[in-house]
């Protein structure tokens, strides 16, 4: 009965780094977000390759621990265990921080905001992983001893294939909320007024985000005010608020755009994929939600104005230059 126990234990702590790994696949700006979220070194978030290479890491360690005899197992075991470990550190410290910040655990299969399920949850699985270093036994070798030899592999086929369901099961989930999301998703005047955010795909539209307490978004909202007359030809663009009417109306430089912005709040820029402000994300048939999100004043503005508008800007300054000095000429 100790050999069963110990399997099972040990293939619960397999199944949930396989699974873990295989749900994080193709997600690795998500996962990059997540990382710099966490105040995880620079060199984790900045390049992508740690974001791609992580998830084949707990692949490997997950089969590692289903695979391997009990004496070497113990080795993936451990290393499992103060994985787990590092896991509760950091959401323990990140659920001390006044400002909520997503967990995107699972690959985005338990999207939610790190909070005192979350800690408990990752609590759990030390216990689990503990458990299963103490009793160490190895899933493949007891389904081959007790079952028949052909049984060796079973335990990771079976954490695949529970891992191939979950990844099934997310995009089936996935695309209920994003057709929930398109047919509720709004944004509001500065009256209070709704607007469906499908709304903006005819002409697309490029929707810039802001926050009252973001001083990069302070720094560009005076050029913002002259990007319409320099936007790529067929598309709009819209100011969007993060916060309330009266956050931004008491600072001068928001003031001028209060009265025709449109203004959201935190979890529908979380929604379109908004990690920070400013950013942008064009809205167009096909992409009701978004895409194409960036942020930081170059890359906005690379991605919104058409070609050629540093010339039209310098031409327009010198015109201006000009026209003042035959006016000061002519007074």
């Amino acid at each position: 009965m100790i050999d069963w126990i110990g399997a099972t234990l040990s293939w619960l702590t397999g199944l949930v780094l396989v699974a873990s790994g295989v749900l994080k696949l193709g997600t690795a700006k998500t996962f990059q977000v997540t990382l710099s979220q966490f105040g995880l070194p620079q060199w984790t978030w900045q390049d992508r390759r740690f974001a791609q290479a992580f998830p084949w890491c707990e692949i490997t360690l997950g089969l590692a621990l289903l695979l391997l005899p009990a004496p070497v197992q113990l080795l993936p075991a451990a290393a499992i265990l103060a994985l787990f470990v590092a896991f509760l550190v950091l959401v323990v410290r990140v659920r001390r921080r006044p400002a909520p910040v997503s967990c995107n655990c699972f690959g985005g299969l338990g999207d939610d905001t790190v909070d005192a399920r979350t800690v408990i949850r990752n609590g759990v699985l030390v216990a689990l992983a503990v458990a299963a270093l103490i009793l160490h036994r190895a899933p493949a070798s007891v389904a081959a001893d007790r079952l028949a030899g052909w049984c060796y592999p079973l335990p990771a086929v079976l954490a695949l294939a529970v891992a191939g369901g979950l990844v099934v099961w997310r995009s089936v989930a996935t695309r209920r909320e994003r057709a929930r999301l398109i047919r509720t998703l709004t944004v509001q005047d500065v009256d209070g007024n709704h607007l469906p955010i499908t709304e903006f795909q005819d002409p697309p539209t490029f929707l810039v985000f802001f926050s009252s307490g973001c001083g990069g978004c302070r720094a560009i909202v005076e050029h913002f005010r002259w990007w319409p007359n320099l936007l790529k030809d067929g598309y709009d663009i819209q100011p969007v608020f993060i916060g309330s009417p009266r956050q931004f109306e008491a600072q001068a430089e928001f003031a001028a755009l209060v009265d025709h912005a449109w203004y959201a709040d935190r979890s529908l820029a979380q929604t379109m994929g908004i990690p920070f402000t400013p950013a942008v994300v064009l809205i167009e048939p096909g992409h009701p939600l978004g895409h194409r999100v960036t942020g930081g004043q170059a890359a906005i503005q690379e991605l919104v104005l058409k070609d050629g508008w540093r010339e039209e800007v310098l031409a327009t300054a010198v015109s201006d230059e000009a026209d003042q000095v035959n006016e000061d000429s002519t007074n």
